[in-house]
């Protein structure tokens, strides 16, 4: 290794270590980040529900029948759909918070697998980010995207990358999952 590498790497871990010491907080343990998440996955789960509800309702396929009653049937999923949509952003924005740190370490991956899984997160983050500023400005029937895409399409399309993104998650941290679902475990910062 040369001695620039050698001290580019040194500093940058130095740096490092001093700031997630700075960003850490008791608050901030793998347990916190586990019951926030399985409450914003849930909540995911259940705006993915509902929204596929109202899709095949507004583009059915062929042979594809929905109960008629009760008659507000629809008005109360959307309703759901809405307020779980919502409350997602600031479980969202809770979840990020705890695991914030982590974005500064040094080296940033360690290996193929590491960069895969921290790509994957990308994509949870930055598609679920942009899904819930859409849906929320939806609400507000503000559509500035409007000259070049259509929001049903790409709502659409995010809730499916949404709920890959996050099945892949759930199964490439599983093991910490699992070890920090109930009360118990080391509570390491996570």
């Amino acid at each position: 290794m040369s001695l620039l590498t050698e001290l580019v790497q040194r500093v940058g871990q130095d740096q490092s270590a001093r700031l997630q010491a700075r960003l850490a907080t008791s608050a901030r343990t793998t347990r916190v980040t586990v019951v926030i998440g399985r409450v914003l996955g849930a909540a995911f789960l259940l705006c993915f529900a509902t929204g596929m509800y109202s899709h095949f309702l507004q583009n059915p396929l062929p042979g594809m029948r929905f109960p008629t009653r009760p008659v507000n049937l629809y008005a109360i999923t959307q309703g759901v759909h809405v307020i779980t949509g919502v409350a997602c952003i600031p479980l969202l924005l809770a979840k990020l918070w705890t695991v914030y740190p982590q974005l500064f370490a040094f080296p940033p991956f360690k290996g193929l697998a590491q960069l895969a899984e921290r790509l994957s997160i990308a994509v949870l983050v930055s598609a679920s980010l942009v899904q819930l500023a859409m849906g929320l400005l939806n609400t507000y029937q503000w559509y500035p995207w409007s000259p070049y895409f259509a929001f049903r399409d790409v709502h659409y399309a995010l809730a499916w990358v949404i709920i890959g993104s996050v099945g892949l998650h759930v199964a490439v941290k599983l093991p910490l999952i699992v070890r920090h679902w109930r009360r118990g475990g080391d509570e390491e910062v996570r």
